[in-house]
């Protein structure tokens, strides 16, 4: 990929470059007719700053998928029509920087649209939201042309040109800006009003020219100004800041419902700027606050003075489209800390194995002291050693809990994306169906979050499918025509429990029971013994589908058996809760992360086992007489319900064990909604194991996830429970 290597330093910020870029390359960013060949692409960004434009690029798009879905319902929300509108203008600045002319004239268009509606001079409407995000999915697929640094099919002109229809066949009583002034325009001064709450501003500023980007400097006090309101007249035009002419004087007109302090500490953040006047008054002079003695021209920049709100502020530590992104996700609703980094994920997973590495040397440091114990008690060197173990674990563990944290992510992540693919599926099926989410600030491994997007993905598409009615059914069983779908998130004891929740028809168990009949993957005898409770979990077998008629969203038989084995894949177990025609929940029970697994440790002959604590229900001791055979299976009693009883050693082909005991142990687990005794001879112990993989020597072992080397050096296998459950024949 061509990229340009750009070189920073404090006085100078090269936006005038990228201003001067997307001049020069509007023809690169045209598709011609490639008869096939694939045209490369030159944008100018360094490699460096690649991942932080494609970061804050997607933020915004996810804030206009959101907030678009979220004014079909709430169409008089002026403060969701302002952050969609400001994300759209911040797009199409950053797309103009690195010289992406496409994606520039296409969010150019959508921001035309949206300040319509911000202006009241256009109705939102469902074709128009319709619009608005057919152009953000474009521009998620020209996105991908910064990254492959290649030209794209995509075309936008359709695009384009129906954003434009909305702006041109709406026209009402909203004035239009007046044209941009030339130069020489002389702009009308309002009388000077002490820190009026709104209304119109002329603001004059006179910029350094020894800054080496003096055009720069205008085009930030031009981003602060739209940031802030709109701008009526300008001098110089934005054609002139963009042609790269040397600015000595800024000039505008803008009208705003901000505060004189607010638009003066708006401005004063801009470095490089000797003079700033709004309605005649100075408020900066010198390049400092009036009232402050003038900084020299090389002494380093002032503190910025704290600012009710966000605002643009295109400095070498925050680009102008890094605090437009915080500004817009504050104003839709996201969490933003105060101070963040972003860094390569690889980085932060190859920290968390030293941390691993520590926990395993850890947990040998707790046994050789466990084991000197009883010998070097009275020792006073032994003393002093256990504390240092003992401080020495209580370090680690607070390092662990730190590298958690940092490898933490908000659920809100992969919650974010479904408000709008239901509402285009709902649209498909001619249903009506909003979207609740509650605690999306929960938080969970980044390892996770990337394992259970596509299980969600199912779950929420069978809930739209197959679950809620279209609007005539609701009406005529009583419901109101609107369907809901219910995305919760939230802790508990250690572990993350999603969970998808409709108000639709529930699940019929004889529909199933007769679906799986049909398809041979029961026998009738076996479905007649079934209640309606049992038959729900014959949606979890493969090949099984209630559908009427094939799909490109169901009806194959493929989807919640995925959905099933891959949640079993991280340890986790879901649950089904339905009732007809009232509606159906899918709770999915995870691990709060892959790295590092909670377990208990069992003996099975001469081998350890670690069992996931998540999928642990309880520690039963048996006795001889406890145990029962039914039809040569053992079982035992459980409160008055009949448990399943399993030797491990039968399942992993171990020895027989000779010795005569009195009592054995059962660790009762759990799938789903099954319970089965795993035999053990001996428990060792709770124990946090650090995951490794088997690798491709060993290969997959059927009732084996992966390994854990424990504090004594051995090796532990650790069990995957889905897996026995298969080989046990439950």
């Amino acid at each position: 990929m061509k990229r340009r290597s750009t070189h920073r330093t404090k006085r100078d910020f090269p936006w005038l470059a990228r201003l001067t870029a997307a001049l020069k390359t509007t023809a690169k960013n045209t598709p011609p007719e490639t008869n096939g060949l694939v045209m490369e692409i030159t944008f100018d960004i360094s490699e460096d700053e690649l991942p932080i434009f494609l970061a804050e690029l997607d933020e915004h798009l996810q804030v206009l998928d959101d907030i678009l879905i979220r004014l079909e319902r709430e169409e008089s929300d002026a403060e969701l029509v302002q952050t969609v509108f400001r994300s759209a203008h911040t797009i199409k600045g950053m797309c103009g920087m690195i010289g992406h002319r496409r994606m520039t004239d296409l969010t150019h268009a959508l921001e035309t649209v949206l300040d319509g509606v911000r202006k009241n001079s256009i109705q939102i409407s469902t074709p128009l939201v319709d619009q608005c995000l057919e152009a953000v999915d474009r521009l998620r697929s020209l996105r991908e042309e910064v990254v492959t640094a290649q030209v794209s099919d995509v075309d936008i002109n359709g695009v384009v040109q129906a954003l434009k229809g909305f702006s041109e066949g709406n026209p009402t009583t909203a004035p239009t800006p007046a044209p941009a002034p030339q130069v020489e325009t002389r702009l009308e001064e309002p009388a000077p009003q002490e820190n009026q709450a709104g209304g119109l501003f002329c603001v004059e500023a006179k910029i350094d020219t020894g800054s080496m980007a003096s055009a720069a400097r205008a085009f930030q006090l031009m981003m602060a100004l739209q940031g802030l309101g709109d701008i009526l007249e300008m001098a110089p035009s934005q054609e002139q800041i963009e042609a790269s002419s040397a600015v000595a004087e800024f000039k505008a007109s803008v009208s705003t419902g901000e505060t004189l302090e607010s638009v003066s500490r708006a401005l004063m953040q801009i470095s490089g700027v000797d003079e700033i006047s709004i309605n005649g008054k100075k408020v900066l002079f010198g390049g400092a606050p009036l009232g402050e003695s003038p900084k020299p021209a090389l002494a380093p920049q002032a503190e910025p003075i704290p600012s009710p709100e966000p605002i643009p502020n295109p400095q070498p530590k925050e680009s102008a489209p890094q605090a437009a992104s915080r500004r817009a996700a504050e104003n839709g609703g996201r969490r933003v800390t105060d101070l963040t980094v972003r860094t390569n994920v690889e980085r932060l997973d190859s920290l968390m194995n030293l941390v691993g590495e520590l926990i395993t040397d850890r947990n040998h440091l707790l046994q050789i002291r466990s084991h000197m114990a009883h010998e070097k008690r009275q020792n006073g060197s032994f003393e002093r050693l256990s504390e240092t173990i003992t401080h020495l674990g209580r370090i680690t563990d607070q390092l662990q809990e730190e590298v958690m944290r940092i490898r933490m992510l908000p659920v809100g992540s992969v919650f974010s994306k479904f408000p709008r693919m239901v509402r285009d599926l709902a649209q498909k099926f001619g249903k009506q169906i909003d979207v609740v989410i509650r605690g999306e600030e929960t938080e969970m491994d980044r390892s996770m979050i990337d394992e259970i997007n596509d299980p969600l993905i199912h779950l929420i598409r069978n809930s739209v499918d197959h679950g809620i009615e279209t609007p005539e059914e609701r009406l005529s069983a009583g419901k109101p025509e609107r369907g809901t779908l219910t995305l919760t998130a939230r802790h508990e004891q250690g572990r993350i429990l999603l969970t998808v929740e409709d108000d639709g028809r529930g699940i019929d168990g004889a529909k199933l029971r007769k679906s799986a009949v049909a398809k041979g993957l029961i026998t009738p005898e076996e479905a007649a013994a079934l209640t309606d409770e049992q038959s729900v979990d014959l949606m979890f077998m493969a090949g099984l589908s209630t559908a009427q008629k094939v799909t490109d969203v169901s009806g194959r038989g493929v989807g919640l058996d995925i959905v099933n084995t891959n949640i079993q894949h991280v340890n986790g177990v879901i649950q089904v809760e339905t009732k007809l025609g009232q509606g159906t929940c899918f709770q999915i029970v995870l691990p709060l992360t892959l790295a590092i697994v909670p377990s208990l440790l069992v003996r099975v002959r001469e081998s350890t086992f670690a069992i996931p604590l998540v999928m642990v229900t309880e520690i039963l001791r048996l006795n001889k007489s406890d145990v029962q055979y039914v039809y040569r299976k053992p079982v035992t009693m459980l409160r008055g319900n009949v448990l399943s009883l399993v030797q491990l050693a039968d399942i992993f082909k171990m020895r027989l064990d000779e010795g005569k005991k009195k009592y054995q142990f059962a660790v009762v687990v759990h799938s789903g909604k099954q319970r089965v005794g795993l035999i053990v001879d001996s428990l060792v112990g709770e124990e946090e194991v650090v995951v490794k993989p088997l690798g491709a020597f060993i290969g997959d072992i059927p009732g084996v996830s992966s390994a854990a080397i424990l504090g004594d050096g051995q090796v532990a296998l650790i069990v995957d429970v889905f897996g026995l459950f298969k080989l046990a024949g439950i």
